[in-house]
């Protein structure tokens, strides 16, 4: 996934200031390591599961395409990359549309990040019949230092197997997923590279996240609590655990990204969190999607 001159010059130069980087570097980090952690996902998930869903992740000239006509979820149906490792040409373009075409996806995103490239990246989509979504997402990077924990009734742990089905039942209602979709994080919490935690209260886990490692940068994945459990403080707990963990392992970076909110008063509470444990708005993404395509969550 370094194809282009840009990608490699990029490259170099995090592995010559690792410790000092401009926002475009920033970017591509956080672009490159939410790739390689959902390509990653959709690997983990079973074949059985794979085969009744149509779950696939396949690259199209150095982007990321996940498709699932069984998982009408846009986190399963969307265009990661696009024009970030080489210019995006209409033959692309087409090509992703056509293949969710192909596979029966109606609704599906394709993200566009600041520096994609032609810088009109956007236009282009629209002369494709894809329009702009109602909501954008923010990709956000803090230092892998240690944070101080702040006094919570709740305890983080990492996530032990037979806590796997309990990781499943609290991440796929968070995320409106159907069950079978939820399953593939219960496949998750030994798999090589991700670090799954949950959080307990008087002994009961009441929510669950998820971090993939790559080199030496973390990539919050995912977060959820059960809905009886929210406002207690699990999530900030879980990006606690999580950060300082990353710290521990000599990691030099932690990225994530979730919605930009739509107003300055929009309760956002996961966007605060992270402003809260000390990330940095690096990117704002917007996101195009076929005409009529929704999603609660976003």
């Amino acid at each position: 996934m370094t194809t282009g001159g840009q990608a490699t010059n990029t490259q170099t130069s995090l592995a010559q200031r690792p410790d000092r980087l401009d926002d475009l570097e920033m970017a591509a980090l956080a672009e490159r390591i939410e790739m390689r952690a959902w390509h990653d996902l959709v690997a983990a998930a079973p074949l059985w599961l794979r085969m009744s869903t149509g779950l696939v992740a396949e690259e199209v000239d150095g982007a990321l395409l996940l498709a699932s006509p069984g998982i009408p979820n846009l986190l399963f149906n969307r265009v990661i990359g696009l024009g970030e490792h080489m210019p995006a040409s209409d033959r692309q373009i087409s090509h992703i549309m056509d293949r969710y075409w192909a596979l029966g996806v109606p609704g599906y995103w394709v993200h566009v990040g600041p520096y994609a490239r032609p810088v009109r990246l956007g236009r282009l989509l629209q002369q494709h019949g894809l329009q702009p979504y109602r909501r954008s997402w923010v990709k956000m990077v803090r230092p892998a230092c240690r944070v101080s924990l702040a006094p919570s009734q709740v305890k983080v742990r990492r996530a032990r197997i037979e806590d796997a089905h309990v990781v499943a039942s609290i991440v796929g209602p968070g995320f409106d997923l159907p069950q079978c979709a939820a399953e593939i994080f219960s496949q998750l919490v030994d798999r090589p590279r991700w670090y799954v935690f949950v959080a307990e209260l008087d002994g009961e886990i009441i929510a669950a996240a998820g971090s993939f490692v790559d080199g030496d940068t973390t990539y919050l994945a995912f977060a959820a609590t059960r809905p009886e459990y929210r406002c207690r403080g699990a999530q900030r707990a879980l990006m606690q655990a999580r950060i300082n963990f990353a710290a521990d392992c000599g990691h030099r970076w932690i990225a994530t990204e979730t919605g930009f909110p739509l107003a300055a008063d929009e309760p956002n509470p996961s966007y605060h969190n992270m402003l809260w444990a000390g990330f940095r708005p690096v990117v704002i993404r917007d996101n195009y999607a076929p005409f009529g395509t929704r999603w609660a969550e976003a």
